[in-house]
């Protein structure tokens, strides 16, 4: 009787930790899925407005200014979409252990960006400040410097926010971590580590 109880509470432990797996890992799909519709969304919106500022420029710097957000979104729209189709699908269901390195590497990937997006600004201010000293291509780096500090503090605070909810998601599989389900021939075993 005591074997077929442990049996039976083993298989629900197994079943609602593999339930809260699958949710977890639909939540963190759900997540990309809106960080990179919110990305590609300002790509697209800063493209077009730009687009339609460079073909209207009247003067060197605006043109400038609007050249570098029109080839910078592009390369925002060549990461967003990719990411949404691919959170979008959902891929094959993970393991406590690959949803656990998934859940870091994206962390350490938004955390990691968060370090260029400032590096993006300060090259925008660096190109800015030596601009007059430029001669035929000051309203170039004016305007180059300029777009890189627009883009470079949008990019800071999107990759803050995306760093923000995912690591607050995260938590949830602070339990997930310290349980691990094992079987061998002689039966199933459940470890909680407690520290």
């Amino acid at each position: 009787m005591k074997t077929k109880t442990l049996l039976f509470t083993g298989l629900l432990l197994c079943q609602s930790l593999f339930g809260q797996v699958i949710d977890f890992q639909k939540d963190f799909n759900k997540i990309n899925e809106q960080l990179m519709l919110g990305l590609g969304s300002y790509a697209l919106a800063n493209f077009a407005l730009s687009g339609i500022g460079y073909v209207t420029s009247e003067d060197e710097y605006s043109r400038r200014f609007h050249e570098m957000n029109v080839m910078w979104n592009t390369v925002n729209i060549g990461l967003a979409l990719p990411g949404y189709i691919k959170a979008r699908r959902g891929g094959r269901p993970m393991s406590v252990a690959e949803i656990l390195k998934a859940q870091k590497k994206t962390e350490s990937i938004f955390l990691i960006n968060n370090l260029l997006d400032v590096g993006y600004i300060a090259a925008g201010i660096w190109m800015r400040e030596v601009a007059p000293n430029q001669l035929d291509q000051e309203e170039l780096f004016r305007g180059y410097g300029n777009s890189l500090i627009l883009q470079g503090s949008f990019l800071l605070a999107f990759d803050a926010f995306a760093y923000y909810v995912h690591h607050n998601h995260g938590k949830e599989l602070a339990l997930l971590d310290k349980l691990s389900l094992s079987a061998s021939s002689g039966g199933v075993g459940l470890r909680i580590t407690l520290y």
